[in-house]
Formats: structure tokens, sequence, C-alpha cells
């Protein structure tokens, strides 16, 4: 109405949305008869009929339940998609404490720490390729494990040396990579997914298994979170319920280290050196 918009042009504008966000049955409801969700769409609903240059959502479902999350989530994504088909503006700015959600949403994601940007990048390069432990601790969940130690040389090649003499052998094309560490302290990361065992670990393969002591196992129906320690370093490994070898708190694991997929960060600036 503020806009001097035709009767006629505000119903066909407020139906379309109502249909894109699937709401037309709450279009003659007050909001206090409305649910959280119901109430969130509403609101996107209202940016959409005045046609935007840009969407900016502030965390917008941090109030909703996991649910209702995530069934707004794809809601979202599938309505970024229809106006990008539509040839409609569907720039949207999006932010979010939820790396879930940053993950499933986003086609570039900014990661900021502290007003600062640590890594601006598609998804799945935040995930496989991080800037700095910074990216790296934040995206994946669990989380990666992160570990300090020492690059030295030996006679299998450039060693990540950590605890008490433990070491893991690292592939030449990355003990290339971090030549210059020889003798320097470093730390270094590795996804839960790539720690495996005996059972998961790649056919033949005869180095870089260490033995942990473990500390919880959580069950998570099609896999299992395997909490463990060496010489007092805290790990996490994911593995398949059906690779599982049932190993339970307080015993002794054989666990491989997948060190292609690890990377290596400077102690001090925290960069990623493996890239």
């Amino acid at each position: 109405k503020m806009a001097k918009v035709p009767k006629d042009e505000i119903d066909r504008r407020v139906r379309e949305a109502a249909e894109k966000l699937e709401i037309t049955q709450l279009l003659d409801r007050k909001p206090k008869e409305m649910s959280g969700g119901q109430r969130q769409r509403v609101a996107v609903g209202r940016a959409i009929v005045r046609k935007p240059d840009v969407f900016l959502f502030d965390e917008p479902l941090s109030n909703l339940d996991a649910k209702l999350r995530v069934s707004m989530r794809v809601k979202i994504t599938q309505l970024h998609k229809q106006l990008k088909a539509e040839g409609q503006t569907a720039t949207m700015i999006y932010v979010t404490h939820d790396q879930v959600e940053a993950m499933t949403m986003g086609d570039r994601i900014c990661v900021l720490n502290y007003g600062k940007i640590m890594q601006v990048d598609t998804p799945l390069n935040l995930y496989h390729k991080p800037a700095n432990k910074f990216v790296a601790g934040f995206i994946g969940s669990p989380a990666m494990n992160f570990v300090e130690g020492y690059i030295e040389e030996h006679e299998q090649g450039i060693i990540f040396m950590f605890g008490e003499g433990k070491y893991i052998i690292l592939p030449e094309d990355m003990g290339e990579k971090v030549k210059s560490y020889i003798g320097k302290k470093v730390v270094l990361g590795i996804r839960p997914e790539n720690i495996g065992n005996k059972v998961t670990h790649p056919e033949g393969e005869k180095i870089n298994f260490l033995k942990g002591a473990v500390t919880t196992v959580e069950h998570m129906g099609n896999e299992e979170f395997l909490y463990f320690t060496i010489d007092g370093n805290e790990f996490t490994s994911r593995i398949e319920a059906r690779k599982s070898e049932n190993v339970k708190y307080g015993e002794t694991g054989e666990f491989y280290f997948n060190v292609k997929r690890a990377h290596i960060f400077d102690a001090e600036s925290e960069e990623n050196i493996t890239l």
C-alpha cells in the first residue's frame, strides 16, 4: 500500500509468494495463530513480495527446533533455485553459526573470525582444502583432530613426530612441502573419518598404525565415534558401524591414520602449509 502498488498487483504478488512457500492456507491468520516455522516463512514471503535486489538473512532459523530447522533449510534452498530459474534476483547473504547450514545452503562461504576473513570458497574446498587451522576446525562434525608435534627426518622419509616417540610417516609429496619445517613445531590436523581401524584401512597398508586407549564409544546407528588417546593426545575416529571391531571403553585399539588426507599447520601463523 505504502509503495502505491495497485490492489490486484498486491494480491497477485502475495499469492505467488505464498504458493512458493506453501503458506496459502495461512493468509487469513494472525501471527499469534501461527507456529514459529510458519511465522518464519511469512517473514521470507514479506521479503519476496518486495522483489529486493538482495535477501539478507541473519540467523533466520536459530529459534526453531531441530526438525523444523532442517525443513526450513531445504525450503530456503529450493526457493533460491526457483527464483534463479525464473530469472528473478536471488542473491542471498545468509549469516549463520551453524556450519551444517553453511555447507548445505551456500554456493560460496565466507568464514569470519573476530571480523577477519579467514577464507572465502566453495563448501567442498573449505572442507577439503582449509586455508588455516581455524577454518579446518570450524567446518566438519565431529571436528577435525589436532595434535602438536615436530617434523623430523627418518630412514622411512619425512615424519611427523608427537607424544613419546610416536610418529606418522608422511606421503612423499607432503614431505616435500614441509621439508623446510624439519625440527620445527607444527600442528597435524586429521578428520575423524580419516582415522580407521584394521578393517577399514587400505589393503596392504603396513605403516601409520598406532595403538590408542579407547575412552568413549558413541553408537550413532549407521556409524560409531570412537574417542581414544595416544600419550595424552585426544583423537576421534568415525567408523561405519558394520566395519567397527566392537572396541569397548578402556580397551586398546589399533588405529590407522590416513595421512594422505591430513593437513599440517604452522604452529605460529596457523596457516595450512600442505596446500
